[in-house]
């Protein structure tokens, strides 16, 4: 039989683990987070300060919500299918990271947020978002033939980005939580200037006139593909949200 040392430890290792999962299923935010009242009916002109407020703080980690910097947002590996029309690839990166995100603004904030439901419309403005990423690809663009790996950077330059946030309230053993089910965002740069190093193994003429063709026809490069980085994007920013939202308790997130 187990002794009354051996009982002790368990019972303390028991009690450790609820308390982790305690702590894990209700968190607070940061002190420096700003919050806004549920109800005001100035909501909308608080959320216009607040929603860059709160990415700004998250340039700093938060690790009891497992969330790293997001400066950069990283994002491990994505794909971005061709086109239907000027791009004929498929599109591979890895450690895809984008930067300079919490030093863009809010234009516009349109919400309905209640005690059962959460929705935020908005547009966003972003002045200039470089992205770092190893690529890999191999198709057609405009009909010329495309083929590399390597390091790619890609700027774009005073983006307007509507971005819609919904979701809903449930109760959790008696404490209120938001669920975020989509977001959805599209991307507008006013421009796009591509960088791929290492296009056609390297060759030290082809490599420079495809990026210079890719940025002659940026736009409607950009266009044909840009639905997959919205979807790829989205999904990110939804991932970082609910590492939020699932874990603070709705109430907790107003004043």
């Amino acid at each position: 039989r187990d002794s009354r040392a051996d009982l002790l430890k368990r019972n303390m290792k028991l009690l450790s683990l609820c308390c982790l999962v305690a702590s894990s299923l209700a968190l607070q935010l940061p002190s420096d987070f700003p919050k806004c009242k549920l109800g005001d009916p100035k909501m909308n002109e608080c959320l216009m300060e607040a929603v860059f407020g709160g990415i700004r703080v998250m340039e700093k980690s938060m690790p009891e919500f497992q969330l790293e910097s997001i400066q950069p947002i990283t994002v491990p590996s994505m794909s971005i299918g061709g086109g239907t029309g000027a791009v004929q690839v498929v599109q591979r990166y890895k450690n895809f990271q984008i930067f300079n995100v919490a030093k863009g603004r809010t234009e516009s904030v349109d919400s309905s947020i209640t005690d059962r439901e959460f929705k935020l419309s908005m547009v966003m403005h972003l002045e200039d978002v470089d992205i770092m990423s190893q690529y890999k690809l191999n198709g057609s663009v405009l009909l010329l033939p495309i083929f590399g790996e390597g390091e790619v950077k890609i700027t774009m330059t005073n983006t307007k980005v509507p971005f819609e946030l919904i979701g809903e309230v449930a109760e959790k053993k008696g404490t209120k939580y938001a669920d975020i089910s989509s977001v959805k965002m599209d991307l507008n740069p006013a421009k796009v200037v591509f960088d791929f190093k290492n296009l056609f193994k390297g060759d030290p003429r082809l490599g420079p006139e495809m990026n210079n063709i890719l940025n002659e026809n940026w736009k409607e490069i950009f266009n044909d593909v840009k639905h997959g980085y919205n979807e790829a994007l989205s999904a990110v920013a939804k991932n970082i949200a609910n590492q939020i939202f699932r874990k603070v308790p709705y109430d907790d997130l107003f004043l």
